[in-house]
């Protein structure tokens, strides 16, 4: 082949989405050289960048592969694109106008063929698609937000619970978590307390001119205001490995057995937890894990009779007046 149809294969391979090693360019290439190989690239980058086109050819480290590049960001090959949407959409997180956005933006990372069997397996998905009640567009929330947590501001705001009861509250916001169909803010008030938000719940935020300064982890007051307590609700990868259903509480540890389950999608499921006693003859387990608060007692209770709490004992007697209260709805 000629030097343009060697570059123009390589041109509607990268912009077809597709990731290749060296050893597979010089394959496509019919075996020329790596300076070769280097050289094509390179002139499909100043290509690229003699027409604005906004794209680059670069290798990924991690797998040694070479890839396009869009603008800033890196570009999805269709595998990546697939499961990141079916992750999305099964999340439920978004309204239907915005998950459709993204989806409309995404589409760009891939080439129509490529685009058009991802639509098709998400295409019954979209339809049945159902958002959360609350139908509001979080996008701008969710990134104001967090701009504001990383310029350390204090907010104020009226917040809905529940039961639709209105109340002010001041809190220094620390991040943004998506946990069980919500988006949550997890923020400190003056009182030291650490309290987690809905977001959607949230209304009308504004700035206040209280002042809280973060530095190398250590948290120093400016005005005697706002302080940290010492709490694992802090850093939020150990909130996440800890808390179910959001509810908040105090951070302890859980022992109880599984009997007559899988056992791998309770270790999946808790990423702090130990087994004690393991007896995969009979499929009967004995397992401890780190939670924060009651939330547990949910999961628990889905489980049936193949759970059996242990410690501590207040948790053990709460799930045994769960399980009376059930039986007693069937009397």
């Amino acid at each position: 082949m000629t030097k343009a149809t060697d570059v123009l294969d390589l041109y509607l391979k990268f912009m077809a989405g597709q990731r290749l090693t060296k050893l597979e360019i010089k394959d496509i290439l019919e075996n020329k050289s790596e300076r070769t190989v280097q050289r094509y690239i390179a002139d499909l980058n100043t290509f690229f960048e003699d027409k604005n086109k906004n794209k680059k050819i670069v290798m990924n480290q991690a797998d040694k592969k070479y890839e396009l590049i869009r603008g800033d960001n890196v570009s999805f090959d269709k595998e990546q694109l697939l499961a990141i949407l079916k992750i999305l959409i099964a999340s439920r997180g978004l309204s239907k106008k915005e998950i459709q956005y993204v989806i409309t933006r995404l589409k760009q990372q891939v080439s129509d063929e490529n685009y058009k069997i991802i639509e098709k397996a998400i295409k019954s998905e979209m339809i049945h698609y159902v958002p959360m009640n609350h139908g509001e567009p979080l996008f701008h929330k969710l990134w104001k937000l967090n701009e504001l947590i990383q310029q350390d501001k204090i907010i104020e705001f009226e917040y809905f619970n529940a039961m639709n009861r209105g109340r002010i509250h001041k809190i220094k916001p620390m991040y943004i978590t998506y946990s069980e169909l919500y988006f949550y803010l997890v923020g400190i008030n003056k009182k030291e307390q650490v309290i987690i938000f809905r977001v959607d719940r949230i209304q009308k935020f504004k700035v206040t001119d209280d002042k809280f300064k973060v530095t190398d982890d250590k948290f120093k007051v400016t005005d005697d205001k706002f302080k940290v307590p010492h709490s694992p609700y802090i850093r939020e990868g150990e909130l996440k490995k800890r808390i179910y259903f959001m509810y908040g509480g105090e951070w302890k540890k859980v022992v109880f057995e599984f009997n007559g389950g899988i056992i791998e999608s309770v270790l999946d499921r808790f990423p702090t937890a130990k087994l004690i006693k393991k007896d995969y003859i009979n499929n009967r387990f004995t397992v401890e894990i780190e939670v924060i608060g009651d939330g547990i007692l949910m999961w628990f209770l889905s489980q049936g009779a193949r759970v059996k709490v242990l410690s501590p004992t207040d948790l053990k007697q709460k799930h045994i007046n769960e399980v009376e209260k059930i039986i007693e709805n069937y009397r």
